[in-house]
């Protein structure tokens, strides 16, 4: 049990991340994008509460990591976390710090800039800066020039491929 109960807090972190960056791109999806994120993109000067500023139906997306906890049969602590950091993240990943210090050797990622430039592009950095999943399917940015080029092309060939269906 304990093995169990330990490993799953510890994973809870990796769990969030994947979770949010497949409902956040979700959440892009045009129809979505309109009728329930578009208000939480109002936002383009991000701050803690701008992070937290979101119509109910993107909450309950989030907040539905919960249900991966019923399905691998979590205690109800670790539901709890998972419930907390999914609650909780979103204030931190838009307080304006790219990192938060604890004394002077351990820090939390804020990930500030880099959903900053979510904010300000709507294209790129949908997840979390624990996992490298914006990286591996092509939408990271570092504000660079030559990320700002690859995102154009990549929207663009989304757009071609789109037009070429009708």
């Amino acid at each position: 049990f304990w093995s169990w109960f330990v490993f799953l807090i510890l994973l809870a972190p990796v769990i969030h991340a994947v979770h949010f960056y497949l409902g956040h791109r979700l959440l892009h999806v045009k129809l979505l994008y309109n009728r329930f994120h578009a208000l939480h993109h109002r936002n383009v000067e991000i701050g803690p509460w701008s992070g937290l500023a979101m119509h109910p139906v993107e909450h309950l997306i989030y907040l539905s990591t919960l249900m991966v906890q019923w399905i691998i049969a979590a205690h109800p602590v670790n539901a709890l976390f998972q419930l907390q950091l999914a609650a909780f993240y979103p204030a931190l990943s838009h307080s304006g710090f790219d990192k938060l210090m604890i004394g002077k050797k351990l820090g939390i990622d804020g990930g500030n800039h880099f959903h900053y430039l979510h904010h300000k592009y709507f294209e790129c950095n949908y997840g979390g800066s624990l996992a490298p999943l914006d990286k591996w399917f092509g939408t990271f940015h570092d504000g660079s020039k030559e990320a700002d080029i690859k995102m154009r092309e990549r929207i663009k060939v989304r757009r071609d491929e789109l037009r070429q269906r009708v």
